[in-house]
């Protein structure tokens, strides 16, 4: 199973390379003081916990392309502003911002909006080399098939393996943190994507699909909580935790349901027929919503 909390930025920004042993030596000898601190902040789970909780969190590109089929138009007003990317000068401000501005880019091209993107991938390429990982970017490259939206199945298939090399990187080499930070950025920039449209909408369907991010929040702030001897580690979870108490009013109901063999592509799998139902107030939507917003604001 790959690892599902990236997919979405995998789909979107990335052409990666596997490192050859020259590379890493010379990438390691240029870590500063900000990277060996990250080394030093180890994580109080075992790895194997903190992976079993990554697979559980959702690709953000299903409710992207929820947003998308419901009819709403796109709109860059809800992006993060690339010319942000220059103010973020320490690596947590910088490692959220890369999962920001991932999410960003998989809300554009999804709506096709490749060569619009461009500017987005040098953002995320400057992000990426500040944190010692712009190996695994081949700007020139992922340019090219951002020229033209008859690209982006190129582009969505070269970026998987990219991605997953980079997250691989970060773990192998003691910066689990960078990676969670990564995720949280990718998934509340989606979620706050989400309600935007949802808020302007009306759309059930994405309001239900927000709702839904009650299960992932919880599993998010375990991840983070794993490196909260970090103070910049423990000021966001202490964020998370005041929308975890609006996420907490919402109700989650589920209803089993045998699954059901089906053939896809030639291969047997079993259909998930089980079904969920979401129940949230109007004013648990407008404050999660409102915390969203207050949340992203400060992050970018």
């Amino acid at each position: 199973m790959m690892k599902r909390h990236i997919l979405y930025l995998m789909a979107i920004i990335m052409m990666g390379y596997a490192c050859s042993s020259g590379d890493q030596k010379s990438i390691d000898e240029e870590l500063g003081e900000d990277f060996k601190k990250e080394a030093e902040v180890k994580p109080k789970v075992s790895k194997e916990s903190i992976e079993d909780l990554i697979y559980s969190i959702p690709s953000p590109l299903e409710m992207t392309e929820m947003i998308r089929s419901s009819g709403a138009e796109f709109s860059d007003k809800m992006l993060n502003n690339t010319e942000n990317s220059k103010n973020y000068v320490n690596n947590h401000k910088k490692a959220l911002n890369l999962g920001v501005y991932g999410a960003d880019l998989g809300y554009m091209n999804i709506y096709e909006k490749t060569v619009s993107s461009i500017s987005y991938i040098g953002a995320v390429k400057g992000l990426a080399d500040d944190l010692k990982v712009g190996q695994f970017f081949d700007f020139n490259i992922l340019k090219r098939l951002a020229s033209s939206s008859q690209n982006i199945d190129s582009l969505l298939y070269i970026t998987t393996t990219g991605f997953n090399q980079m997250d691989d990187y970060l773990r192998q080499n003691n910066r689990g943190n960078i990676s969670a930070l990564i995720l949280t950025g990718t998934w509340l920039e989606g979620v706050y994507i989400a309600s935007q449209v949802a808020k302007q909408s009306g759309n059930q369907d994405i309001v239900e699909r927000i709702g839904e991010q009650k299960v992932t929040l919880d599993n998010l702030i375990l991840i983070l909580s794993a490196y909260e001897q970090d103070k910049n580690m423990t000021k966001l979870i202490a964020k998370l935790n005041n929308l975890k108490a609006q996420f907490d009013q919402v109700t989650i109901t589920y209803t089993y349901a045998e699954p059901e063999p089906v053939e896809i592509d030639g291969v047997l799998v079993l259909e998930d027929n089980s079904t969920s139902t979401i129940e949230m107030t109007d004013e648990t939507f407008n404050n999660i919503t409102n915390l969203l917003n207050e949340i992203r604001s400060q992050i970018i």
